[in-house]
């Protein structure tokens, strides 16, 4: 059942860009609760009771970045979905924003449209989940090899450790494994974990399936998301 009245936790330093944004989302039906400042941000993100349903972060905050707040929020294990916006539009500042554990990244000048649909894509993917129905070719649980996947919880195990993923990193990791040892394009991957709301270019999977594979990697498993060269990647097992 999709969540009603969703939480967005809003952050810049540019005044008339938290009222325009705050207006608009509000306009959507969010309670929105807002923060001018890094440190104020890290603050009301703590102690905001219940946890915000996504937050849309700054990166050039002063006192503490958006991109700051959000490697504290996943060194602490916390999975909000996060959004960075920044002026900044180099793909190194991309690959920086989700590397660091964002789930998108929005370059200013923005269009409210595209803001408003890709939080809505990331909440309604983020809340897919407790209570929704599924059918005989949807299984809950998945296993491949050691590593263990709860679809309802939205948690996964690798030989028994637990995985802290994002939002875009647990919807990466259930494609793969749902079709084991089968080549997927990049094509095929945005339209699993990003949906038709997905405005930017492929390359976004190279830096997801990046950084997925590193925190496998981090466990002692073997590389187990392949590159298919001119097609894609695929989840393999060393014996498989």
């Amino acid at each position: 059942m999709p969540v009603t009245n969703p939480t967005v936790f809003l952050a810049d330093d540019e005044a008339n860009i938290v009222t325009l944004l705050e207006m608009e989302l509000q306009a959507e039906g969010f309670t929105v609760v807002t923060a001018t400042d890094g440190v104020s941000a890290l603050k009301k993100l703590r102690d905001t009771a219940p946890p915000p349903d996504l937050a849309l972060l700054d990166w050039n905050m002063g006192g503490i970045t958006g991109l700051e707040i959000c490697r504290r929020l996943r060194e602490t294990g916390v999975s909000l979905p996060v959004i960075i916006l920044t002026a900044r539009d180099e793909i190194d500042d991309r690959i920086a924003a989700l590397e660091t554990g964002a789930d998108d990244f929005i370059s200013k000048p923005f269009n409210v449209r595209e803001v408003l649909a890709r939080v809505k894509a990331l909440i309604r993917r983020s809340t897919l989940t407790n209570g929704a129905s599924t059918n005989e070719f949807s299984s809950n649980l998945i296993e491949v090899g050691p590593l263990v996947l709860n679809r309802t919880e939205r948690t996964c195990t690798m030989n028994g450790s637990a995985l802290i993923l994002t939002v875009r990193e647990f919807d990466l990791l259930d494609c793969f494994m749902r079709h084991p040892r089968q080549a997927l394009s990049r094509g095929q991957l945005i339209q699993h974990v990003w949906g038709d709301d997905y405005f930017g270019d492929e390359n976004v999977v190279d830096v997801f399936v990046r950084y997925l594979r590193k925190k496998l990697e981090e466990t002692g498993s073997e590389r187990m998301i392949q590159t298919v060269r001119g097609v894609g990647f695929s989840l393999r097992m060393n014996d498989q």
